[in-house]
């Protein structure tokens, strides 16, 4: 757990201060060192709820809650406000519940002016109905479904916490207003004695004499509003929030509990509802009851460096160093320094570089000389190389004819004499004619021949055919004749007997 930090609170009405050291509440002077806390009053809030798709990305939202508040809340565009809001996941919903809150930035300044003048800054500005949570942070109560009711002369509200968490607040009928319907009612009483007849007397019946009926009838029939307010909403919390019931209500004014609270509770239809006021902390107090609720919320959003809920505009000016001013003269120092040091590196580096140019200098004509002298040996060398292939081409040519030659002598030998008879004829005929065989092939005694012609020779192809027949062969035919090139194409079918 992290080690609390001592913080001042400074209540914004009569401008008191508190310190809080994590155990003990105690009224001190103002002391600088100390974070400073403090809470909006409840009517200076401008709360509106809308709901979200639940895959709202979170990068737009601060966008969107502003635009929301603006269009649909009805802020004043020509006016600055302080906005927070809060994300509420919805069980039985695909959607998130936002609840944003405004304050105009100009009442801060005027209603703040003489608590900044006292402690010089605001670092934690609560909103009041959030600050029942550090009972839970704190452990002072456990995870229920619990109502906080503050009633004061300048403000009153409830807060609903489900399960030890936030879910809504409302509005309630502050004391001065209360004490308005008694006059209203030729019942006139001060604030302060208003406090000590709920202290002394409050919703039990039997503390009022006979004649003080009329104003115990007045007392019960407001009282039996507020806790009304609190059904309703309670039953509303219910349908958006599964709020089943109510296991505690927590109720307090600046004074402390009100007399007969707890029966009048009971009596009121909330049997299973334990009654109880704002003095949990472990120091009982006899006043400042919400004050010291909200130093210890305000403490542990210090600790925890959170901001999420700060609705403060009067920070602490940073440290010079921290400033754009600092921040710019450091940066423009640490490059000064990073460019004197650059500067002398690259100064020992341009002479080092200088030394190894000279070194490689010398060895870059030394090793041209050598690739000159290899790039001449070379180009003798490929020079050989290129008659030696010459050389080999002929050589292989040769070789290729002698081959051919062969293989042909071979395929000759193995002919019969009447083969040999047959294609020595027909090869006496095709020179006759002037005619060239582009391929010759027999099977058994027929013969195809494939005869070129040139284009002024083509007369000679018939009368190759007519010398055939007139030679003894037979079945002479030709399939086609076509022009190839400037050449006579024919295939011509022969047998012999």
């Amino acid at each position: 757990m992290a080690e609390k930090q001592e913080i001042q609170y400074i209540n914004p009405v009569d401008l008191t201060l508190i310190a809080y050291d994590g155990v003990r509440f105690k009224e001190t002077q103002y002391q600088s060192r100390l974070k400073s806390v403090s809470r909006v009053l409840y009517e200076h809030v401008i709360i509106y709820s809308f709901k979200i798709p639940a895959s709202q990305k979170q990068d737009d939202l601060n966008s969107l809650v502003e635009i929301k508040m603006y269009e649909e809340a009805g802020l004043d565009v020509n006016k600055n406000y302080k906005i927070t809001y809060i994300v509420k996941a919805l069980d039985f919903d695909e959607s998130n519940l936002i609840e944003a809150f405004a304050i105009d930035q100009d009442i801060l300044r005027e209603y703040f002016k003489g608590a900044v003048k006292k402690v010089k800054y605001i670092d934690f500005l609560a909103l009041p109905f959030f600050a029942f949570t550090t009972f839970y942070t704190n452990k002072i109560l456990t995870g229920k479904n619990d109502i906080f009711v503050y009633l004061s002369e300048q403000e009153s509200f409830m807060s609903f916490y489900k399960d030890g968490a936030y879910i809504s607040t409302k509005s309630q009928i502050n004391i001065t207003e209360i004490i308005e319907k008694l006059k209203a009612n030729d019942i006139d009483l001060s604030v302060d004695a208003f406090y000590e007849l709920l202290k002394n007397k409050g919703l039990d019946a039997t503390q009022y004499e006979p004649q003080e009926r009329e104003l115990f009838n007045l007392i019960e029939s407001i009282f039996s509003q507020i806790l009304t307010k609190i059904q309703n909403v309670a039953m509303h919390n219910r349908s958006v929030f599964d709020f089943d019931t109510i296991d505690r209500i927590f109720l307090s004014t600046p004074q402390g509990r009100i007399r007969g609270l707890k029966e009048f509770v009971l009596t009121f239809g909330l049997s299973d509802t334990n009654v109880l006021d704002f003095n949990l902390f472990k120091e009982k107090q006899t006043h400042h009851f919400l004050d010291n609720v909200v130093a210890s919320y305000g403490q542990d959003n210090i600790i925890a460096h959170s901001d999420g809920q700060n609705a403060t505009i009067f920070t602490r000016k940073p440290s010079f160093l921290k400033t754009r001013t600092g921040k710019l003269f450091m940066s423009v120092m640490l490059v000064f320094i990073m460019m004197l040091v650059a500067y002398e590196y690259l100064a020992m580096s341009i002479a080092s570089l200088r030394q190894k140019e000279e070194v490689l200098s010398a060895q870059h004509q030394t090793t041209k000389r050598v690739l000159n002298q290899y790039k001449t040996a070379i180009k003798k060398q490929n020079a050989l190389i290129v008659k030696e292939q010459e050389a080999i081409a002929k050589q292989h040519n040769v070789m290729s004819h002698i081959q051919n030659s062969i293989e042909t002598l071979e395929n000759l030998r193995g002919k019969d004499q009447g083969y040999v008879s047959f294609l020595t004829q027909v090869n006496a005929l095709l020179k006759r004619f002037g005619l060239h065989a582009k391929s010759i092939q027999q099977i058994n005694k027929h013969m195809k021949i494939e005869v070129i012609s040139s284009y002024t020779n083509r007369d000679e192809i018939a009368k190759f055919l007519r010398a055939l027949i007139h030679e003894g062969f037979v079945n002479v035919s030709t399939d086609e004749i076509k022009l190839d090139e400037k050449n006579y194409i024919s295939k011509i079918g022969i047998e012999r007997e």
